[in-house]
């Protein structure tokens, strides 16, 4: 399955994406707070120091689960943060949100692709979500 990444502040919500998530057979890389899920896809990921050309490391996720509502770093500043950069200016993303139809708007226009899955939610949609992106070429 894949290994996805969970950007989510509330515990119990957290939690509960994880267990779905482990049931459905996927692995879960929990980010408790922006910064600390910027530093993880951002980071300078090269080859040996050696080699003449660097080329780039895989990422640590296959796709980032979001929150729009975020301590410290608001979620449409994290999608510009992560579309802005060439390593994860294609990462799949699901905005799993409660916020209000024009939030997600907003959030759809930087990620124009991203797939919406509206708090509160069921184990089948979220997983639907996730293989939706996963087979789909250059979902972003």
């Amino acid at each position: 399955m894949a290994q996805v990444g969970l950007l989510e502040d509330n515990p119990r919500i957290a939690k509960l994406c994880a267990t779905l998530l482990d049931f459905a057979g996927h692995r879960v890389v929990h980010y408790r707070h922006p910064r600390e899920c910027l530093e993880a896809l951002l980071a300078e990921r090269s080859a040996s120091p050696d080699m003449a050309e660097r080329t780039p490391d895989p990422l640590p996720i296959d796709l980032l689960i979001l929150d729009l509502y975020m301590p410290d770093i608001p979620g449409e500043d994290v999608l510009r943060r992560l579309r802005a950069h060439p390593q994860t200016r294609n990462l799949p993303l699901i905005l799993c949100t409660a916020a209000p139809a024009s939030e997600i708007e907003q959030a759809r226009s930087i990620a124009p692709r991203a797939m919406v899955v509206e708090k509160p939610f069921k184990l089948q949609t979220l997983t639907a979500a996730i293989d939706a992106l996963l087979s789909a070429p250059n979902a972003v």
